[in-house]
């Protein structure tokens, strides 16, 4: 017999105090109003107001459904407020990752997240391997950012994952074969592979395989060649870690990849693994976030779970 409208039409009426004033709040005309008001008295058979009266005089009939739009409208309001709440709404949480090796043991660690809180959607997006500020300010930026990159920024903060070495993966001929040439530096027989280490230099007589980034960002040139003045004798780019492997188990070049991704197969005999310098190139893994981020509850709520899948990768190692 009637609807909210109508209800919405009485109490403004009541508020405003006349049929004028209650269009010019309702954003319609004052023909539209009185119509409609008129339609809605015929469905009732009564009057809801005597005509003339300023401010308007509500019937008995007019009071009734006044009474109950007093009643039902603020809670409706309420419930449309309540189910447009971000916390009703999947949130989006994005993830980029300025590590390609990562996304091994982090993938896991983000379904399983995902599964449990149902109400955040985790979208992993292209981000920059060198951190740029200037794309960070940009609106479709990362919520957070896995690098081993640190810099001083103002209200970024940077949560240590965990700690890991860059190592050099031959295969076993290209590692023997290097032996053999005394080109190791500390080598020894009893123990070869945790005192063999290469030198800039060896890398000279050397096929490289890289992720295919510029040079300048990645660890084996910034930290290791570049300083030395070397260059690899050449340089073949692989896209994935995987095939980066298998292509070292063939003898077709030697790579440089965290220890805790060739920990497992170094351990099958597969390949040799050697430090890169008498010390090792020793690197940490942080998550780059905003601390005012709106997603920080979420977050914050993550990183346990990566630190602890990150430490396990060294269990039992």
């Amino acid at each position: 017999m009637f609807e909210i409208k109508h209800l919405k039409t009485l109490t403004t009426l009541a508020n405003t105090g006349n049929i004028r004033k209650a269009a010019e709040e309702l954003f319609s005309s004052q023909s539209a109003l009185s119509h409609q008001i008129k339609d809605l008295e015929q469905r009732l058979n009564a009057p809801l107001f005597i005509r003339n009266t300023s401010p308007v005089e509500f019937t008995e009939a007019g009071k009734v459904l006044l009474s109950l739009g007093e009643e039902l409208l603020p809670k409706i309001k309420e419930a449309n407020n309540t189910l447009k709440s971000p916390s009703l709404t999947p949130s989006t949480l994005k993830i980029a990752i300025a590590c390609h090796a990562c996304f091994q043991w982090l993938l896991p660690v983000t379904s399983h997240f995902s599964q449990q809180n149902n109400k955040v959607e985790l979208e992993f997006i292209d981000e920059s391997f060198e951190i740029n500020k200037h794309k960070q300010q940009n609106e479709d930026k990362a919520d957070i950012l896995f690098t081993d990159e640190q810099l001083t920024e103002e209200n970024v903060i940077y949560q240590e994952i965990g700690q890991f070495e860059v190592m050099a993966v031959l295969s076993i001929q290209q590692a023997n074969k290097l032996q053999l040439s005394d080109l190791i530096g500390g080598f020894s027989q009893a123990d070869e592979t945790k005192t063999s280490y290469l030198q800039p230099e060896h890398f000279k007589q050397l096929t490289l395989l890289t992720y295919p980034l510029p040079h300048e960002q990645l660890d084996i040139f910034k930290l290791f060649l570049a300083p030395a003045k070397c260059k690899p004798s050449k340089i073949k780019q692989v896209t994935n870690s995987h095939v980066m492997l298998q292509m070292v188990s063939a003898n077709m070049g030697v790579a440089t990849l965290p220890d805790w991704l060739v920990s497992s197969v170094t351990k099958q005999s597969l390949f040799r693994c050697m430090r890169l310098g008498e010390t090792g190139i020793h690197k940490k893994l942080y998550a780059r976030y905003d601390k005012n981020s709106k997603q920080i509850e979420m977050i914050e709520k993550l990183l346990p779970e990566a630190i602890k899948e990150f430490t396990s990768l060294y269990i039992n190692d």
